[in-house]
């Protein structure tokens, strides 16, 4: 073990040091895809991940041309990998969008990989490590308020905008760590300095994301380890392993039944999506809504069930979302039961351990495990630092595993695939070059100008064709225009309508249809918006006010007392402002 970390640190063997470049260039992938950059650099911290890690998957998969293997290998199965990887990660309905450039350098790297004639593991445990360091030491500076949270409503964010994004990026290192520990474990006690190193940074992580109170990330962690633990003892059912198999089962068992209580109504608001979303499947049960479907179609069908069959509580807990918090239940809301059996299918082929099996591809296949896990309570396919873990950690099991494959002419196979290989990476540069401006101007006049109710400059407005599919900018583009511009708002409006409706946004669709006199068109969008999440009060607010407007202050009046006298979640300025505003409009009645 300590030989070759000197011959990964010192270059020993000058021969072969160009064989380190991907790898190294990999390791600093994965850290910046994890870890982040400064938003600054880029605009936003969304843009920083995707246009980081996609500057670094490029430069990864140039270094790499030099070191493909001799005999580049066709396989089926391979292959049959990619176009499922294709059909998870892009969204072809919007090729335009910044996130499917970043699924696009997703694929040339798994493409990169396992072509590769030697990827150096150590490295990249190395810099899982070194991530996962940075990202807890993130977390520690933002607990003691050394630098701010990404969000107003919770204090540990690291570089995301949620804790739940730390707390599984978090635990999915912690993990790869922890897993190194138990299959490497007679590896490493050779350095021991290495080892304590391990530990302590082991150690050091921990408590972050204990103070994330994540309970999904903690439960994923768990089953990764009894999975590693699995392949380390193929003989469970000895004394031994029963008990030690026993006791993790029920540790598990019992937090999961734990972390209910801890946040029940959270819980619950996640059961009442599954519930919804039951219905979605039974409308489209074979082949689904499509890519992205869910998104566009879930708050209607919430809607739906608000104003039909949902309980006072239900109504309480209906929230804007479009996360299903459950990857198989998203998958078969967009692809059917045909996309599930395909997703399951893939996840067991990829999960289900071999007879005989390197101990990196064990390591991977525990860290797809936690991923897999936290997808049944989590999101995995919109954030783009897992979504790079996974698919270079399926490239990792792909690249070991070559015992199935067919070889035809290696001489033909090795030229194709370099040149397929610099004409992806030549292509997407240029289309990461292009969108650079436009989303860094974009974020960084949204960044400014949000808070002051600015309109969108023209720097803005010129990129609108080469926005057209990025949903952020289309939310701001009707924002900013829909005062001057109703009907320029109204197209774009149509646009998200289809993909991504939210209350906020029929509720500018009402205010547009107002100021052309539209009043039914005008009434309807409201009280959409009211019947997709009840306890918003803002559009009962723009109904009242309508009402009002068209002489029905009977009906205004009742709004008006019914919004005046309920209990409210969080009373925060935009309500005493509503608020403040029936009392004016209402005083006779009131008095």
């Amino acid at each position: 073990m300590h030989s070759r970390y000197s011959n990964v640190f010192l270059f020993t063997n000058m021969k072969n040091a160009t064989d380190y470049f991907p790898s190294i260039l990999l390791g600093v992938t994965i850290i910046i895809s994890v870890s982040g950059i400064p938003s600054e650099v880029f605009g936003h911290a969304r843009t920083s991940f995707i246009f980081g890690t996609s500057i670094m998957i490029l430069l990864t998969c140039v270094s790499a041309w030099n070191t493909f293997r001799k005999n580049i290998k066709l396989s089926w199965p391979n292959i049959l990998y990619l176009c499922v990887l294709s059909l998870y990660l892009i969204d072809f309905k919007h090729p335009g969008s910044l996130f499917n450039t970043g699924s696009f350098c997703l694929l040339l790297l798994y493409a990169t990989l396992i072509c590769l004639r030697q990827i150096h593991y150590t490295i990249i445990f190395n810099s899982c490590l070194c991530a996962a360091v940075l990202l807890a030491g993130w977390g520690y500076l933002q607990y003691f308020k050394c630098i701010p949270s990404n969000s107003p409503f919770f204090l540990l964010t690291g570089p995301f905008h949620n804790p739940a994004i730390l707390a599984i990026m978090l635990s999915l290192l912690l993990g790869i760590m922890l897993n190194g520990l138990i299959l490497f474990y007679s590896s490493l006690k050779k350095s021991r300095f290495f080892l304590v190193i391990v530990i302590t940074a082991i150690i050091f992580c921990l408590p972050v994301l204990a103070l994330t109170y994540a309970r999904a990330a903690c439960i994923s962690l768990f089953i990764s380890i009894l999975y590693c633990l699995y392949i380390r003892f193929p003989h469970p059912f000895c004394t031994k392993n029963v008990i030690r198999f026993g006791g993790i089962l029920l540790f598990i068992v019992l937090s999961a039944g734990a972390s209910y209580f801890l946040k029940p109504k959270s819980a619950d608001g996640r059961l009442l999506i599954w519930k919804v979303s039951w219905r979605m499947i039974k409308d489209a049960p074979l082949t689904g809504f499509g890519k992205g479907g869910f998104a566009a179609n879930y708050l209607y069908y919430q809607a739906e069930y608000m104003k039909s069959s949902a309980s006072a509580e239900e109504r309480k807990l209906a929230g804007d979302t479009h996360l299903a918090f459950n990857e198989p239940l998203r998958i078969t809301v967009e692809h059917g039961a045909v996309g599930l059996l395909i997703y399951l299918a893939f996840i067991i082929r990829m999960l289900l351990p071999p007879k005989e099996s390197h101990l990196v591809t064990l390591a991977c296949k525990s860290l797809l495990t936690g991923v897999v896990t936290w997808g049944l309570f989590g999101y995995p396919d919109q954030i783009f630092p897992l979504l790079t873990l996974s698919v270079i950690g399926i490239a990792c099991i792909l690249n070991k595993n070559e015992k199935h494959v067919h070889t035809t002419n290696s001489v033909k196979n090795k030229v194709a695939a370099i040149t397929l290989c610099c004409f992806a990476t030549f292509l997407l540069s240029g289309r990461l070059w292009g969108q650079w401006q436009p989303y860094h101007n974009l974020y960084t006049c949204f960044k400014k100008n949000t808070k002051r109710n600015v309109g969108c400059p023209n720097s803005i407005l010129q990129f609108k064709d080469r926005l057209k599919d990025d949903i952020g900018f289309c939310y701001y583009y009707c924002q900013s225009v829909q005062k001057e511009h109703p009907d320029t708002a109204l197209h774009m409006i149509r646009f998200l309508e289809k993909n991504f409706p939210t209350p906020g946004l029929l509720m500018i669709k009402g205010d547009c249809l107002k100021k052309k006199n539209q009043w039914k068109e005008a009434e309807n969008a409201y009280k959409l918006a009211a019947d997709m999440m009840p306890s918003l009060q803002a559009p009962r607010g723009k109904l009242a006010f309508l009402y009002n407007e068209t002489g029905r202050r009977k009906e205004a009046l009742a709004i008006a007392h019914e919004i005046l006298t309920e209990d409210v979640k969080v009373y925060g300025f935009d309500t005493f402002r509503l608020h403040r505003e029936l009392k004016r409009i209402f005083e006779d009645e009131f008095k």
